[in-house]
Order: C-alpha cells, then sequence, then structure tokens
C-alpha cells in the first residue's frame, strides 16, 4: 500500500492508518507533502510504516514503482488542492506524481486508487463535488469523511483498511471478456 499523505491537519493520523494497515499484513510505504510534515512528524510515519518516507522523486523513481508496484494507493487525508490537482492532471509534487503513475496503473486494471477528502465544510463546493465525480469516473475510490462539528473529517482506521480490502478484492476479480457480435 502506498499511503500518500497531504498537507490537512488530519495528517496527524497517517501513522494510525499506517499500523491498522499493517496489523492486516499490508507492507506501507508513505508519501508525505512538504505541507503534511507541518502535521505529522516523519519519523513517526517511518516508525508507522517500518521503512522511509518519500518526500522527494530520486533517481529510484518511487513515484513509478516499477521494481515494487503497489497494489493499493490511498490519499489520506486527501486536500481540496491534491483532489483538484488529480482531477486536472496536474503532476507537479512527489504526491502528485506518484497518483498521476497510481491512476496509469488503476487503468489497466493493476492496482486500485482511494481518496478521503478531509478539509473544513465550507470547502465543500460545486468544484470539490466535480474534481471527485472526475475521479470516481476514471476508476478512483472515494472513501466518504465523517462529517463532524462542520468538517470532512478522516474515517476511523478500520473504515479506511476496510475500503482498501474491498479495492485490492476488485483489483484481483477477472473482469468478463468483452463480447463480439
Amino acid at each position: 500500500v502506498a499511503l500518500l499523505v497531504t498537507g490537512g491537519f488530519a495528517a496527524f493520523k497517517a501513522p494510525l492508518v499506517a499500523r491498522a494497515l499493517r496489523r492486516q499484513g499490508a507492507v506501507v510505504t508513505a508519501f508525505a507533502t512538504t505541507e503534511a510534515l507541518r502535521y505529522v512528524a516523519r519519523e513517526a510515519l517511518e516508525w508507522a510504516c517500518t521503512r522511509p518516507v518519500v518526500v522527494d522523486l530520486s533517481a529510484d523513481a518511487e513515484h513509478l514503482s516499477d521494481s515494487a508496484p503497489f497494489d493499493v494507493y490511498l490519499v489520506a487525508p486527501a486536500t481540496y488542492s491534491v483532489i483538484g490537482k488529480c482531477a486536472h492532471g496536474i503532476a507537479d509534487t512527489p504526491v502528485t506524481a506518484t497518483l498521476a503513475s497510481a491512476i496509469g496503473r488503476m487503468e489497466r486494471g493493476q492496482a486500485a486508487v482511494l481518496f478521503a477528502p478531509t478539509m473544513h465544510g465550507s470547502m465543500h463546493t460545486s468544484i470539490l463535488e466535480s474534481n471527485l465525480r472526475t475521479l470516481h469516473a476514471c476508476g478512483c475510490t472515494i472513501v466518504p469523511p465523517r462529517d463532524e462539528y462542520g468538517k470532512h473529517n478522516l474515517p476511523d482506521e478500520r473504515t479506511l483498511v476496510d475500503a482498501c480490502a474491498a479495492a485490492f478484492r476488485a483489483t484481483r476479480t477477472p473482469r468478463p471478456a468483452a463480447r463480439r457480435d
């Protein structure tokens, strides 16, 4: 699982999400934006994932993951900005470049991509709705937020783990062959 952590306050919960995924047998690699690291310590993510956090792309082309492809990409928390960038094909950071590659893998049936939107309720606009519909239409799974106190909060770890497991199973289910009439 690639856990893509973006710069919302809910990023502080990312180590808990990583640990919950690992308890179910997942190998988790965190990719974090600079903004995310304002809310969660890099060391906490490394401890939770038991591997280095990717914050910059190197010659290893971590965002492509060709040598060890990910089965599931989970964006949690998914900020308004990252949702908008992905919906419009903008890949200008290590996280959005990873998502561009992830969506390509997803479209070939090789991976699942999930977004868990989190933000203040006033940011839930028609623009956000349009961007989420765009991502859903290309095959991404949108994990509904937990709404409380006027905010779209990160769902609990169990909900995220269950969504990842369901998405993983769906990528492993053979698709029926196209009919030729």
